[in-house]
């Protein structure tokens, strides 16, 4: 951390100062018999929470040591920091935005007024967590399926579904599957221990049209589908081509609110 970033040395000695021993688990301290009571927890207090000794949480307030990324999530953990917080101190030091968030269940809950965003939207719209399971969707979305009901996990329709391999994904070998295994694959490298992209992997693995796909695209980067245009078969509108509108709620980082606009494939006029 620069010397002179202040701004981030504040953000860190105000939330030390905020927080009581008790509230982070630590004993309470007996009454001092003289001097001033400490605000707050101590900086010796700060070392402790982050297993480090010697001073270094001193220097790291101090600006005497610069942080590194491993040691500010352990601390913005230890010192309680709002996930924007983080963020914001990531941002001034590093230049980016985290890869990891703060709380480790972070994109699992998605504030339920999206679903009053997605009923409002024409157009196919649904949203999924950081594990891709749909969490809301509105009538349009549902209607693209023949059972007239989405999926509970939109990435293991996606990549395991006869329906969406043989059918609804038009041309799923070449224009599908190689674009969302490689999305599949970053979400579980941002999440290696979430319990669902665990268990859609095994089934990848065990799937021999999946893992010959794995296998092929082993070298391919896809973080995401927004902007893409695809080939589609609409249960309702049939044959047509979608584009893809992907953006997230930033309360719920990892999730994500898709738009999709179907194009109806043009029909050869008459001779």
């Amino acid at each position: 951390m620069p010397a002179a970033d202040l701004e981030v040395q504040q953000i860190l000695r105000a939330r030390r100062r905020a927080l009581s021993p008790e509230e982070v688990g630590l004993p309470a301290r007996p009454p001092g018999r003289r001097g001033p009571r400490v605000k707050g927890l101590t900086q010796d207090e700060v070392e402790t929470l982050t297993n480090r000794r010697g001073g270094y949480y001193s220097r790291v307030e101090s600006g005497r040591i610069p942080l590194t990324a491993e040691y500010l999530l352990t601390l913005s953990r230890a010192l309680r920091l709002r996930e924007s917080e983080y963020i914001y101190i990531h941002l001034r030091v590093f230049g980016t935005e985290p890869l990891v968030p703060l709380d480790p269940d972070a994109g699992r809950c998605v504030p339920p007024v999206w679903q009053r965003a997605v009923n409002a939207q024409r157009e196919m719209a649904y949203v999924n967590d950081r594990a891709f399971n749909i969490v809301m969707y509105n009538e349009a979305f549902a209607e693209m399926f023949p059972s007239g009901k989405p999926p509970k996990n939109a990435m293991e329709w996606m990549l395991l579904s006869d329906e969406a391999r043989d059918h609804t994904l038009v041309d799923w070998d070449t224009a599908w599957g190689p674009l969302v295994l490689p999305q599949f694959r970053a979400a579980l490298a941002a999440h290696p221990d979430d319990a669902d992209l665990l268990r859609i992997q095994e089934q990848i693995l065990a799937d021999d049209r999946a893992l010959r796909l794995h296998q092929r695209t082993t070298n391919s980067v896809e973080l995401h589908p927004d902007g893409d245009r695809r080939p589609l078969r609409h249960a309702v509108r049939g044959l047509g081509q979608v584009t893809m509108i992907a953006s997230q709620p930033l309360s719920a980082p990892g999730s994500r609110y898709m738009t999709i606009l179907f194009d109806p494939a043009e029909v050869p006029s008459a001779a």
